[in-house]
């Protein structure tokens, strides 16, 4: 791949990357894990110009975040889970040791030229619209005056003649529709909580003792 190359190898004790610059000279760096590291990550990053730069990260919790945030400002990123880079090293060893997991990576990044990770922030916004919508229909009771209730409220108002609070109950039900289809279609985006509050006939199932 012409321009930077770099991989993102997550150890369980550190992150390692490596960049293969342009002069064909290599740089290394490391980063602890804590809370701010994907934005130490990215700082250190910028100064590789986006459009130019390929970045291979192996599939780790944290890499999603990292490359959807790559992603979002111009870099070619690409993913590789840890499963199939080991079958990889297995059917194309290198001529010579690569010497570390995160060199592996670059060389797969570089040979193999594998296809580029689609940010999931699109999809992340259209989760947090939904939750936002369904937030502010529980909350109509709140409201001071008809000015502040959401618009499909104060529509279905006048056309059905019926108080804020039946409103919302007639439209709540669609807005968990939307938003259990849009994890299922982005099961990426699923948590624990979402689990629990939009799908508990699964989690009764799980919990369902087996006979």
């Amino acid at each position: 791949m012409k321009g930077i190359n770099i991989a993102i190898y997550f150890d369980p004790d550190l992150i390692r990357i490596c960049v293969h610059q342009q002069d064909g000279s290599y740089l290394s760096q490391n980063f602890n894990y804590d809370d701010s590291v994907i934005e130490e990550i990215y700082q250190w990053l910028e100064q590789f110009t986006p459009n130019r730069t390929h970045i291979c990260l192996i599939e780790h919790d944290t890499a999603d975040l990292l490359a959807d945030e790559l992603v979002d400002n111009g870099y070619h990123v690409h993913q590789i889970s840890q499963h199939d880079l080991l079958n990889w090293f297995a059917s194309e060893p290198p001529s010579s040791p690569d010497g570390s997991p995160v060199r592996a990576l670059l060389r797969y990044l570089e040979n193999e030229m594998p296809p580029e990770y689609q940010s999931r922030t699109p999809q992340i916004e259209a989760l947090m619209d939904l939750l936002d919508e369904l937030d502010a229909l529980e909350a109509v009771e709140e409201a001071e005056d008809e000015d502040s209730l959401p618009d499909d409220v104060l529509r279905l108002m006048k056309q059905k003649k019926i108080s804020a609070h039946d409103a919302a109950l007639r439209l709540i039900p669609d807005v968990n529709e939307r938003i259990r289809e849009h994890l299922i279609n982005y099961p990426d985006l699923m948590t624990p909580e979402l689990l629990e509050d939009f799908f508990p006939e699964l989690i009764e199932a799980l919990d369902r003792p087996k006979h």
